[in-house]
C-alpha cells in the first residue's frame, strides 16, 4: 500500500523521466514499482537505513537497493554520480541534515534533491535547510497533506561525508559503572540516557541477583545506541550478547559502543525478530512503539510472541514500556509467569519466564 508521501511522489513522475535517481528511506516498498513505467527512461537505485523497508523492497522491486548507515558512491551503479534524490522526511530534523550532506556527495553539481514528507512531520520547514544546498528552492507539490520540495545543487561537498562527523560520545553512569555511548541522529536514546532504560537496567544492579544469574544467550532487542547490552557484557562475563535492530544508524551506532567499552557481541539489522536466528536464555528490550511519526503497538506485540518462540525453557523476557501501552496481558497470555518488577507514574517493568 502506497503511503500518502508515495502517492504525492506519484503526481510527478515528471520528475524521473530520465537520468540516474535514488530513492531514500522510503516509507513503502511499492513507491519502487509504481516507477517502473516502460516510459520512464530512469535508473533508480533505492537507499535504505531501515530494514523493513530495505527487505521487502529488495525482494519485490527489480531496481538495486542498498542497506547502510550511509551511503557512497560506491553503493551506486556503474559508481558515477545521480542526476537526483528524493528523500522521505525522517522524524528527526538533525537525521534529515544528515542525510542532505550525504546525498550531497552522491549527486552531481547541477542535479536535485527532492524532499517529500507529511505536513504534520514537518515537511513545510525544510525549504530553509535546502537553502544552503542552492538558491533556487521550490515547493513542486502540495497535496494529500503532503509536501514536495526541490532545490538544485549549485556547489559540491568541499569535504566527502563522514558518518562519524554527526556522532556523538558520551559517558552515563548506569548503576555506577562508568559506560561510553556513541550516538547519531535518528537513534533511539541519541545524546541522551533514556529514563525507561534507566529504570529497566536499575534492576540489573551489579550485586544483584538478576544480573549474577544472566548467562547464556542474551539478546538486546532495539538495541539503540547499545547501552543495554553493551552494560551486561561490561558487568558480567558470562553472557554471549546479540544485539538488534532496524535501523542501519543503531547497528552502527551499537559497534562503536562495543568497541568504545571494549566489549564484544553480534550485532545485526533486522525487522522485528524476523533476521535473529537461535534461541536465548535472556532477552531484554527498551522496544518501540512507533512506526514513523505514529504511534504502532503492533511492533512491540509481534515482537513478544516471537520472543516467547525463541526463548529457551525457563527463560525470561524483560522489557520497559510506557504505563499506556497494553503489553502485560500479551505477555501473561504467551509465558509460564508474567509480573511487573516495578511501577512508577510513567513506565513499568515487566518480566516474564518460561
Amino acid at each position: 500500500m502506497l503511503s500518502l508521501p508515495s502517492q504525492l511522489l506519484l503526481r510527478n513522475t515528471d520528475i524521473f523521466e530520465n537520468g540516474k535517481w535514488a530513492i531514500v528511506n522510503p516509507s513503502d516498498a511499492a513507491i519502487f514499482d509504481e516507477l517502473r513505467d516502460p516510459s520512464l527512461d530512469v535508473d533508480i537505485t533505492g537507499l535504505h537505513q531501515f530494514h523493513d523497508i530495505y527487505f521487502q523492497s529488495e525482494n519485490t522491486s527489480k531496481f538495486p537497493q542498498v542497506f547502510a548507515a550511509s551511503f557512497s558512491i560506491d553503493d551506486l551503479k556503474d559508481k558515477q554520480q545521480l542526476d537526483g534524490a528524493v528523500i522521505y522526511l525522517p522524524k528527526a530534523k538533525q537525521h534529515l541534515e544528515m542525510l542532505i550532506a550525504n546525498l550531497t556527495d552522491l549527486v552531481k553539481v547541477g542535479g536535485k534533491i527532492l524532499v517529500v514528507g507529511e505536513n504534520k512531520a514537518g515537511i513545510k520547514s525544510v525549504g530553509k535547510l535546502l537553502e544552503r544546498l542552492g538558491s533556487s528552492v521550490n515547493k513542486i507539490d502540495g497535496a494529500k497533506h503532503c509536501g514536495l520540495i526541490c532545490v538544485e545543487i549549485e556547489t559540491p561537498n568541499k569535504a566527502p561525508f563522514d558518518i562519524k562527523q554527526f556522532g556523538v560520545i558520551r559517558t552515563y553512569s548506569v548503576n555506577g559503572e562508568a559506560i561510553k555511548v556513541f550516538s547519531l541522529p535518528g537513534v533511539f536514546g541519541h545524546k541522551q540516557f533514556d529514563p525507561g532504560t534507566q529504570l529497566l537496567l536499575a534492576q540489573f544492579e551489579p550485586r544483584s541477583t538478576k544480573l549474577l544469574n544472566m548467562k547464556g544467550q542474551v539478546l538486546d532487542f532495539a538495541c539503540g545506541t547499545g547501552i543495554i547490552g553493551t552494560y551486561f557484557a561490561k558487568l558480567n562475563a558470562k553472557v554471549k550478547l546479540t544485539m538488534s535492530d532496524v535501523s542501519a544508524l543503531a547497528v552502527y551506532c551499537t559497534k562503536q559502543t562495543l568497541e568504545l567499552n571494549a566489549v564484544e557481541g553480534d550485532v545485526i539489522a533486522s525487522d522485528g525478530m524476523k533476521q535473529v536466528n537461535g534461541y536465548f536464555d535472556h532477552i531484554v528490550s527498551n522496544p518501540p512503539f512507533h512506526t514513523g511519526i505514529r504511534n504502532d503497538y503492533s511492533i512491540t506485540q509481534q515482537f513478544i510472541a516471537q520472543a516467547h518462540k525463541q526463548t529457551r525453557p525457563r527463560g525470561t523476557l524483560d522489557i520497559v514500556a510506557n504505563k499506556f501501552l497494553p503489553y502485560s496481558e500479551v505477555m501473561g497470555g504467551l509465558y509460564f509467569r508474567s509480573k511487573t518488577l516495578v511501577s512508577t507514574n510513567k513506565y513499568n517493568i515487566y518480566e516474564a519466564a518460561k
